[in-house]
């Protein structure tokens, strides 16, 4: 899916009534800016998480399909340079996973536990980092095995790919 796809079908979404109603676009809040035209076209899901995706500086990630299939993502950031004593700097395109969001009766569910268990598992690596337990590329291989354990089969997740 290219990321043009994804602009024109997020128009025609904006557009939908339907789709409207479930997003609650009709509140009185102000609308995020939306960059109308693509920075790229042409990628697949793992470039785009890879080589453009900016972890500390977006939220979420949604995906539409062709089809109008629309998957949420929520991004998790491995950068540890603001909690580490010893850590200066991170990248922060690359850097970290997308964990899909999981939804009842139209209202995402255990996004709250999920971030809770993520800031805790980057709370514990901070120290073993600082302790000298852990040099930094050990701690991002740790924090992608554990994330895959907690996340388990209940959601799916993707890291960048080396």
């Amino acid at each position: 899916m290219s990321i043009g796809w994804v602009v024109e079908i997020g128009q025609r979404i904006r557009r939908s009534r339907r789709v409207q109603a479930w997003t609650r676009a009709g509140e009185d809040r102000p609308s995020t800016v939306v960059e109308p035209k693509p920075r790229t076209t042409g990628l697949t899901l793992d470039p785009i998480v890879a080589d453009h995706l900016d972890y500390p500086h977006h939220e979420g990630f949604v995906m539409v399909s062709t089809t109008f299939e629309v998957t949420a993502y929520r991004t998790l950031w491995f950068g540890l340079q603001y909690d580490s004593e010893t850590v200066e700097q991170g990248e922060t395109v690359g850097n970290g996973a997308l964990a899909t969001v999981r939804w009842y009766d139209g209202e995402p569910v255990g996004d709250d536990h999920l971030q809770g268990q993520f800031a805790a598992l980057k709370d514990v690596v901070v120290d073993m980092l600082d302790k000298g337990v852990f040099e930094p590329s050990t701690a991002r291989q740790y924090l992608k095995r554990k994330l895959a354990e907690r996340v388990g089969d209940r959601q799916k997740w993707r890291t960048p790919q080396p």
